[in-house]
């Protein structure tokens, strides 16, 4: 019996160590979620208490981004650890899934092929074709529990719809009598915001919902000490992107990128990490490099072709984190709201780059303006009641702008034009550039070619037309010039045989604006261009400086068009006119043709009936 008793505890001992070769992971997700709404990281935030114990064990990331302020493309990131538009995956709601180059894969099948359980609870959101392998499970039910056996190690995700953008979709009636436990009238609000009941009372109520996740984390981690699993478990709690008010989820200033993320280091792995529990780290982490963190982890070797790297691991210090000072972000289409936007951030100082700035921030997406938060804002505006930060959402943007977060922290007060930091602006001018040709940046292509011909192979697309993305991205940054230099380079890239030339050519013109009329004759021929993108960019410059009526190039490229994504680029340049040119050209909706998909929903707003209506809007050809 005693020789029977040892070699039980023998096996049992083999066994455990076994089981903690390798940790667990989970993954806690708060859907829409910046930083600003926790009070471990910003004063004006909520109480969470569990997510603060989280980092008593753990390490709290100060300055962790989302690469994009949206969650499709967002959640491609953390899938694949790459830049999405090097990959073809920047686009929200994608108008077609990317493959990914061969012999690349979601970071997740690299865990399933090393014997990891993988299961996610249960939003994907991908925008790129997964991995084969990629989840053992996902859907509502999947979780840990499930795994094949005890020894089995796990990486789960769960994500929380409690923070979503539809939470605050409430109604008139909800607002007037549905009480929030945070005190409206003691909220903090960004000076962006107009100080009106509703304005707080969203603020209050969204404050509220972050609280509630605080319970479903403190409900996780009790799960998995139940479970008898705590201790081997590495869980990393964080938002998929900026918050739900407005200014925050898709666009990309802090509100929309700045994350909160504490990662809980488990008593049997602090070996794995070079970090002390209770640590706060100032270092710079991306959604690239959450992949790479994860694999790190689990000692699986981390492939080249990821473009993040591990924030976590023996090898890394919090010395060594604190030298990790950049953050690149992108936003480009969103739902039907389209324009290509870069940043960069460099400790303090972030760089916005706008390649299309006669888009107004408030342009309409009929989801974002569900909110009565929202449409107040707007509705300000039109009355003319608002003061000049709050006003900056529904204006043109200058191409390029330079924040000091550490005095601005709210992104109110452009540097760019201080002669002062002249400097700095073209240093962070220079190293944006350098990214974008690196990648290359795919979006300096219109979506409908991306669509035609790269999302087979979006990274080969990219290497193959490296010399005209370089060539694209020069035109473009002819706005950066005095208009006296870019005038002659302009009026060349007019006659180039390249229609990406033109495009941008014409982009640059309607950036300038009045001052770019003494182009406007050689403009006016590009109107009947045989390229549809051409026409479209034709008709912005020329319809901004108020040359031409818009409204008939728009129309027939929309109704000579089968083109899903062509339509929805014009029609994009169809809601800019119809709201915030300053020449009003008012479109009738009954001038375009059957149109389906997301280019439909341009339909329903000029028809001044599409709150809470999905696309299903069908017409007689006209």
């Amino acid at each position: 019996m005693r020789r029977f008793l040892s070699l039980t505890f023998l096996l049992l001992a083999v066994n455990f160590s076994i089981a903690a070769d390798r940790p667990n992971i989970v993954w806690i997700v708060s859907e829409d979620n910046s930083k600003h709404y926790l009070k471990l990281f910003d004063e004006a935030g909520a109480e969470t208490p569990n997510i603060a114990a989280l980092a008593q064990d753990g390490v709290i990331f100060t300055r962790a981004f989302s690469n994009s302020p949206v969650c499709s493309v967002a959640r491609t990131t953390l899938a694949t650890g790459c830049f999405a538009p090097r990959i073809g995956t920047q686009f929200h709601r994608r108008s077609k899934l990317a493959t990914l180059p061969e012999g690349q894969k979601m970071f997740m099948s690299y865990l399933s092929e090393a014997g990891y359980y993988t299961t996610n609870n249960s939003k994907k959101d991908y925008n790129a074709v997964e991995s084969d392998g990629t989840w053992g499970e996902s859907s509502k039910k999947a979780s840990w529990r499930n795994r094949p056996d005890e020894k089995t190690p796990f990486f789960h995700m769960q994500s929380h719809t409690q923070s979503h953008e539809s939470s605050l979709h409430f109604d008139e009636d909800s607002y007037q009598n549905d009480k929030t436990k945070h005190n409206p009238d003691e909220v903090t609000l960004p000076p962006y915001f107009p100080d009106t009941p509703l304005f707080r009372y969203t603020y209050a109520r969204y404050l509220d919902n972050i609280q509630t996740i605080d319970g479903i984390v403190g409900d996780t981690v009790a799960k998995l000490k139940e479970d008898g699993v705590l201790e081997d478990t590495f869980i990393f709690y964080f938002g998929d992107h900026g918050s739900v008010l407005p200014r925050g989820k898709g666009y990309v200033y802090e509100s929309g990128l700045h994350v909160p993320l504490v990662v809980r280091v488990p008593e049997n792995f602090r070996h794995l990490v070079n970090l002390e529990p209770g640590s706060r780290s100032d270092g710079f982490v991306s959604f690239v490099d959450f992949g790479p963190t994860v694999l790190e982890l689990a000692g699986v070797d981390v492939p080249e072709a990821m473009d993040g790297e591990p924030f976590l691991g023996k090898e890394v210090t919090l010395a060594e984190l604190a030298q990790r000072d950049e953050a690149f972000g992108y936003a480009d289409r969103f739902d039907e709201k389209y324009e290509m936007i870069r940043t960069l951030r460099v400790g303090d100082w972030k760089y916005v780059r706008s390649f299309q700035p006669y888009y107004p921030d408030g342009l309409q997406n009929n989801y974002r303006y569900k909110m009565l938060a929202y449409r107040e804002w707007r509705d300000l505006f039109n009355e003319g009641k608002l003061g000049s930060d709050q006003r900056q959402f529904f204006e043109s943007k200058p191409p390029e702008m330079l924040f000091d977060l550490s005095t601005d922290p709210h992104e109110v007060n452009n540097l760019a034009s201080d002669p002062a930091h002249g400097a700095r602006l073209a240093e962070m001018r220079e190293k944006l550039n350098e990214r974008l040709l690196a990648m290359p940046d795919l979006s300096l292509f219109p979506e409908n070619v991306l669509y035609d011909e790269a999302m087979e192979d979006p990274v080969a697309f990219g290497e193959e037309n490296r010399q005209r993305i370089a060539a694209s991205l020069e035109t473009a940054n002819l706005m950066l010039l005095p208009m006296s230099e870019a005038d002659a380079p302009l009026r060349s890239a007019f006659r180039s045989a390249d229609p990406l030339i033109r495009q941008w050519a014409l982009t640059v013109c309607a950036a300038f604006g009045k001052e770019a009329e003494e182009l406007v004759e050689s403009a006016k021929p590009l109107l009947r261009d045989e390229d549809p993108v051409v026409q479209i960019r034709a008709a912005e410059f020329l319809g901004l400086v108020g040359a031409v009526d818009p409204r008939g190039t728009l129309i027939e490229v929309v109704n000579d068009s089968d083109h899903p994504v062509l339509q929805l680029m014009a029609l994009n340049s169809v809601a800019l006119f119809h709201d915030h040119s300053a020449t009003s050209y008012p479109f009738d909706p009954a001038s375009f043709a059957e149109i389906e998909g997301e280019a439909e929903r341009r339909l329903l707003y000029l028809e001044g009936d599409w709150i809470g209506k999905k696309t299903n809007r069908k017409k007689e050809k006209k």
